[in-house]
């Protein structure tokens, strides 16, 4: 999301500063210190003032692809638990998150929707087993500042065969953090039997259309 086709001027000046440093993060460090400073503020700014629909539209796609509510559903890049909380309410009932953030995944346990809450690196291999999950969801977390497209790795090794996975990619770094060509990388060797990427709008606040809603199923 660019600041400029928001209404994010409407926001409080302090939470108009945590979007700016959201949107300039350079290292892992800057992540973490950012998401400790909003985590009890964060559904607050994303909700209320921008109006954040991504983690609701993400879960009904993956409600239509994944009838079977049992199914295992891995929530990458839980933050405080709004993409769980969608599934839950769609009558998902086995939902893990991970997050980097501790205080993040501390908010995420207060509310109810996920079964276990893990810390975990997108940038490292993740503590899970191959194949564990029939579903995945990842709303707000390829963005700027944030993990390039190599992550993706991890996440078609914890899907099992047939496991649809459905997220988000902020347009301006479709292509500089790579997403757009290890996707291609992906479905050419043959790991991927289904792709669709679709433009809209992240933030109902948002002028134009300002992400991709990806969903792709694991051969």
């Amino acid at each position: 999301m660019s600041l400029s086709n928001t209404t994010s001027d409407a926001l409080p000046h302090n939470e108009q500063e945590l979007l700016r440093r959201a949107y300039g993060l350079s290292s892992q460090e800057e992540s973490r210190a950012l998401y400790r400073d909003w985590a009890r503020r964060y559904d607050r700014t994303m909700l209320d003032g921008l109006k954040y629909q991504s983690p609701g539209l993400l879960a009904d796609r993956l409600a239509v692809l994944l009838p079977q509510r049992a199914s295992q559903v891995l929530d990458i890049g839980c933050g405080t638990g709004l993409a769980g909380r969608a599934l839950a309410a769609l009558g998902f009932e086995r939902i893990d998150g991970i997050d980097i953030s501790p205080e993040m995944l501390a908010v995420a346990r207060e509310r109810s929707g996920y079964r276990h809450l893990m810390g975990a690196d997108l940038n490292a291999r993740l503590p899970l087993a191959d194949g564990a999950y029939q579903g995945a969801i990842c709303s707000g977390t390829f963005t700027s500042g944030h993990v390039r497209a190599t992550c993706l790795n991890e996440v078609i090794r914890v899907l099992a065969a047939g496991a649809y996975f459905v997220f988000t990619v902020k347009m301006e770094v479709w292509e500089s953090y790579g997403f757009k060509d290890k996707l291609s990388q992906l479905q050419a060797a043959g790991f991927l039997d289904h792709l669709v990427l679709e433009p809209g709008r992240l933030y109902a606040n948002s002028t134009e259309p300002d992400g991709l809603f990806c969903s792709l199923r694991r051969c």
